[in-house]
């Protein structure tokens, strides 16, 4: 069974250009062809994560929340503002927001119990 091959989603003269014109250095073939690689894995594990967790939440399309989870988990996770945190919450759907306040409801609870 042949071995499957890796999506290519970066093309070569597009590193190329951008070493170039914007770190205005050279670069070698191998170096380019390496970045590409590593890139293209990159974006293909966080692809697959995302669609995984569109799966789990029973939806046939891969959201915003998707990408960032999946992001987070593979490159590295960004702590948001309290402001972008906020804007975060509001752009989600109302069964999920319905399921933040029920979280968020829950935890006040807890917390005033333990007091």
């Amino acid at each position: 069974m042949p071995k499957k091959k890796q999506a290519e989603f970066i093309r070569f003269n597009t590193i190329k250009e951008y070493i170039n014109d914007n770190l205005k250095m050279r670069s070698s073939d191998n170096a380019v062809k390496l970045s590409i690689k590593e890139i293209d894995s990159a974006i293909e594990t966080v692809l697959k994560e995302a669609g995984e967790l569109a799966k789990e939440d029973k939806r046939n399309t891969v959201m915003d929340q998707d990408i960032i989870s999946a992001v987070e988990k593979h490159l590295g996770k960004r702590y948001l503002t309290w402001q972008e945190t906020a804007e975060e919450i509001i752009r989600q759907n109302p069964a999920d927001l319905g399921k933040i306040s029920k979280t968020i409801n829950d935890y006040i609870e807890k917390e005033q119990r333990n007091k």
